[in-house]
């Protein structure tokens, strides 16, 4: 894959600002512009992308959510239900990413 300078240079401010490298975490990638929509549980995630296990898409959610670009929201109804959100960080993440991916189309 060839990248311009300027792709470069969004993608390393990506890594450094923010802490997330999008080019490397396709799944990570597809995952935050999927909860661009709003709040999703790991079900809904896992049938959006109906190609990635459940437990490599649990796996990405804990990590985006220990580099704060990602929040988890606990319902204790019963059944309790977990959400997971864009924190603001997670929100600029996308919003970077919109000058060289099309993010729209990526989200299902």
């Amino acid at each position: 894959m060839i990248t311009s300078k300027s792709e470069r240079e969004e993608n390393k401010v990506c890594r450094q600002v923010i802490g997330f490298d999008p080019i490397r975490c396709e799944c990570k990638t597809i995952t935050m512009c999927n909860l661009q929509s709003g709040g999703k549980t790991l079900f809904s995630l896992q049938k959006l992308m109906d190609s990635v296990s459940f437990d490599l898409i649990s796996l990405k959610l804990q990590q985006l959510e220990e580099i704060g670009l990602i929040y988890k929201s606990v319902n204790y109804s019963y059944p309790a239900e977990i959400k997971y959100f864009l924190t603001i960080k997670g929100w600029e993440c996308v919003r970077s990413l919109r000058s060289y991916v099309d993010v729209d189309s990526i989200a299902v």
